[in-house]
This record gives structure tokens, C-alpha cells and sequence, in this order.
């Protein structure tokens, strides 16, 4: 599963660069500064939404597609994902790209990408 470790891998590289970024007072071209104003990155992450409602990505099914918001800093982030887990929070995202351990059995949810 080397490419689960580099998916993690550029998946931490991304959202370190996000976050020294932003707090190093850095904010993309053209943003503004109204609350309402965010910027998405979306990973090249493929999946199916299928028929019954449920989303496959890498032959793994799952049920939900939710978004988790909390705190990086002094930014507000939001992870778009795919879980089983209704019950995901946002700090169980922000632990696993921090930790960027290799696992080989089905991930618990799968990054499709954030806001800030």
C-alpha cells in the first residue's frame, strides 16, 4: 500500500504548507476579507457515488460524505470526507495527517479536500 503512505504523505505536505500559510499571514491571490470568503483545495481523489447512495473509492465502501470543521491555528478549516462514521469529528482528520502512519486495512474515511 506504498501509495496510501504517499497519498498521506502529500496529504500532510498540503495541509502544513495550508497552515504555515495562513498563519504565517500569507492568503491566496484575490481572497478578501469577508468571514464569507474560503478557498478549497480538492484532492484528485477518485470515487463512485453509487446508486444506493453509498460512495466507493479504492474498492472500499462508504456510507457518508460529510464535512468536519475545527480549529488549525487561528483558522477555521473545513475537511470534506468519505466515511462509514457518521460520528467523525474533525480532530480525528487533523490526528491522522499529523501522525501519516502507513495502514493497510480500509482507511476509516478518505480526504476529498478542505476549505479555510
Amino acid at each position: 500500500m506504498e501509495i496510501v503512505m504517499k497519498l498521506k504523505v502529500f496529504i500532510f505536505s498540503m495541509f502544513f504548507l495550508l497552515t504555515a500559510g495562513v498563519s504565517g499571514g500569507c492568503t491566496p491571490s484575490g481572497a478578501g476579507t469577508s468571514s464569507s470568503d474560503s478557498s478549497y483545495a480538492h484532492l484528485e481523489v477518485e470515487y463512485t457515488e453509487n446508486e444506493d447512495g453509498t460512495y466507493t473509492c479504492n474498492g472500499s465502501i462508504f456510507n457518508y460524505k460529510i464535512e468536519v470543521t475545527g480549529m488549525e491555528g487561528e483558522s477555521e478549516v473545513t475537511f470534506e470526507i468519505l466515511t462509514n462514521d457518521k460520528e467523525t469529528r474533525f480532530e480525528d482528520v487533523s490526528h491522522s495527517l499529523k501522525k501519516a502512519t502507513m495502514d493497510t486495512d480500509t482507511p476509516e474515511f478518505v480526504i476529498l479536500g478542505w476549505r479555510y
